[in-house]
């Protein structure tokens, strides 16, 4: 990480990221607005959120000397786990998911909207670590303002940013989120280790990247960046996610 950040552990997510008919976020159903790790620098307020598939939010571990937060959770598909309130089995999905919010115009006037920000470079950047070794793969997304391709919620798309999985389909400005929700100022979604298990390398022993089952165990790591448009960062939460 270029610079540590204080980050707000357990914490709120500002109103511009709260869905004001349900007070939960803005994406899905039922996803609280609260127990996030939560970045605020003023006007720009980034969240993350790391939790059990439909269950308990995880909250970190620990601090790591670079500042990022260490998390634990199981790896392998979504079971039944009823000390963490999952309540049903999905062998499709990872039983961990992890959840971002960006909120441009946080802490009342003066901030920015999405559209705002987007058109005159600023950069709200995902980066998604899809190796589950010591090492890192990222997957790079950047968002974009895309009223056509998303045409609800925050209109906020998210594109490859490089081409460092192109061997395996995904080439650099090619959409790969096109569903976030939000408003004006906030954009808000969730992933998980499944939706992208073709693009993780089972087998590092082995040329390639080899299949294999959901959410392998190992190491992965999620940040969420805002650069400014000289490239500065101005707001960042690694996430390290060990998974056994």
């Amino acid at each position: 990480m270029p610079k540590k950040f204080d980050i707000q552990q357990n914490h709120t997510l500002d109103s511009n990221a709260t869905n004001p008919a349900t007070g939960d976020a803005w994406f899905g159903t039922g996803n609280p607005v609260t127990g996030w790790q939560v970045l605020d620098t003023g006007h720009i307020e980034i969240g993350a959120n790391i939790h059990y598939r439909t269950g308990d939010q995880i909250q970190p571990s620990s601090v790591a000397s670079d500042g990022s937060l260490i998390f634990h959770g199981p790896a392998g598909p979504q079971v039944v786990d009823p000390a963490h309130n999952v309540s049903s089995a999905n062998p499709n999905r990872a039983a961990v998911s992890f959840d971002w919010s960006f909120d441009l115009g946080a802490n009342g006037n003066g901030g920015q909207t999405q559209q705002q920000a987007l058109t005159h470079g600023w950069t709200e950047q995902v980066k998604i670590d899809l190796d589950p070794g010591a090492g890192f793969k990222y997957l790079t997304l950047n968002a974009v303002y895309d009223p056509v391709h998303n045409p609800g919620g925050s209109h906020v798309v998210w594109e490859a940013a490089d081409n460092t999985f192109a061997a395996q389909g995904i080439n650099q400005g090619q959409i790969v989120v096109a569903d976030d929700a939000g408003n004006a100022f906030a954009t808000q979604n969730s992933t998980n280790l499944a939706f992208f298990n073709s693009l993780i390398d089972h087998d590092p022993n082995t040329p390639g990247v080899q299949g294999g089952g959901v959410a392998p165990a190992g190491t992965y790591d999620f940040v969420e960046t805002v650069l400014n448009p000289g490239g500065n960062v101005m707001a960042e939460i690694h996430s390290t996610i060990i998974l056994a």
